[in-house]
């Protein structure tokens, strides 16, 4: 198991974890258990008694079964974003979205080659979460580098060696201004977010108007889970169409096919690959007896290639009538608030990537990963392209296949 830290793995971490989900559940000192089905993960992630876990920064999960209280923001946040991310606020976020992606493409487009990572997936999400609590631009760039170090609290580190996970004392520097920010937040503007796109939604809800704390809770939550993995999903969905010339032809083709991409790509390379809960009473998993207070890593990465979800599991094939089986937000009352956003993101990438971006090709050898465990992600992906269509492309209309065929050779890194 201690094989999953190593870095040299990120590129192509899927052999690993195939490896250990044919073992079935592996046992840890420390009582901790992992588990990489399909049927065991999604048994772990219904249960209400697998409470989330999260340790403080710098503070590994104590070892031996000592039950922890559970984790509530993601709880409370799912529960308001099913309130307030209504099909009209959806419509407002994809209508800003579109012409963000397209001023971005546009932004690039003289100089004939995408950074995909920088250019295209970060800058995204963060706009998209001020959009919605009417938070200027001007703190897209601050709240994009308070979200970065954030995004190693979720490393398995403590539970698989008892270690504190690289990066411990620029998380909790982050994690502190973060606080401070929405403490201002709360302070300074209460539930009003202004001109965002929440506004309408919010000043009509019922008796049980969300308080201040809440609203802001839920802006936390959608930065500090979503950013990092929607940018993830984002530039994983970008190498995918570059792998896969026929599956970005497809696109073109037809834009709605974009959808069945985008659950393909959270199903074979999701940006969470490990999740961790902790059992607040006796459980049984799938006739897996598990003590309260143990720790639980579930391999979600390697339980969306189980063979026993869908045959050659490790193929990718948008369409293939699985791809909702993958467990890449979560299940039951902990299920990822920014679900919604994520997907229409990821949907808009893939199309407009497909549709502006003429013959798009590795532009080096092997894509780099940053180095974290559980949230995967690509720290950097050229693409080169012959150009740039303009704007005004229909988002909906079918376009030929391209003239140029696309290049395999490079980049290969699944």
């Amino acid at each position: 198991m201690r094989r999953v830290l190593d870095t040299a793995v990120r590129a192509d971490p899927y052999p690993l974890w195939n490896g250990i989900r044919e073992h079935g559940p592996v046992w840890l000192d420390g009582g901790v258990v992992v588990f990489s089905s399909h049927a065991h993960c999604a048994e772990v992630l219904r249960s209400p008694a697998a409470h989330a876990v999260v340790p403080p920064a710098g503070c590994p999960v104590p070892h031996g079964r000592t039950p922890l209280p559970d984790a509530p923001g993601v709880r409370e946040a799912s529960a308001l974003a099913r309130r307030v991310l209504t099909p009209e606020v959806l419509a407002g976020v994809e209508e800003f979205l579109r012409g963000r992606v397209d001023d971005l493409l546009d932004s690039v487009a003289a100089r004939g080659r995408l950074e995909a990572v920088t250019d295209l997936a970060y800058p995204l999400p963060v706009a998209a979460i001020c959009r919605l609590f009417g938070l200027p631009r001007t703190e897209e760039t601050r709240l994009h580098r308070l979200a970065m170090p954030l995004s190693r609290m979720w490393e398995p580190h403590p539970a698989v060696d008892g270690t504190e996970a690289p990066g411990g004392a620029e998380q909790r520097r982050a994690q502190a201004a973060l606080d401070g920010y929405v403490a201002e937040l709360v302070e300074r503007r209460g539930d009003d977010v202004g001109q965002g796109l929440l506004a309408p939604v919010l000043a009509s809800l019922p008796p049980g108007r969300p308080t201040a704390r809440q609203v802001w809770e839920l802006f936390r939550e959608l930065l500090v889970s979503g950013h990092e993995s929607t940018a993830a999903l984002l530039s994983n969905t970008v190498m995918a169409l570059l792998r896969a010339p026929h599956v970005l032809d497809a696109v073109r083709r037809e834009p709605g096919y974009a959808e069945q991409v985008v659950e393909e790509v959270l199903r074979a390379d999701p940006p969470f690959q490990l999740l961790q809960r902790r059992a607040a009473e006796d459980l049984d998993v799938c006739g897996v007896r598990v003590p309260a207070g143990t720790t639980m890593l579930l391999l979600l990465a390697a339980a969306h290639r189980d063979p026993g979800l869908r045959p050659a599991a490790d193929v990718f094939a948008p369409g293939s009538g699985a791809d909702g089986g993958h467990l890449a937000f979560g299940l039951g009352d902990r299920f990822c608030p920014g679900a919604p956003l994520a997907r229409l993101a990821g949907r808009l990438v893939c199309v407009r990537f497909a549709q502006r971006v003429a013959a798009p090709r590795f532009a080096t050898g092997t894509p780099s990963y940053r180095p974290n465990v559980a949230l995967r992600g690509l720290r950097a992906l050229w693409v080169d392209a012959d150009g740039f269509s303009g704007r005004d492309l229909p988002w909906d209309r079918p376009l030929p296949p391209p003239r140029t065929s696309l290049s395999l050779s490079e980049g290969r890194a699944s």
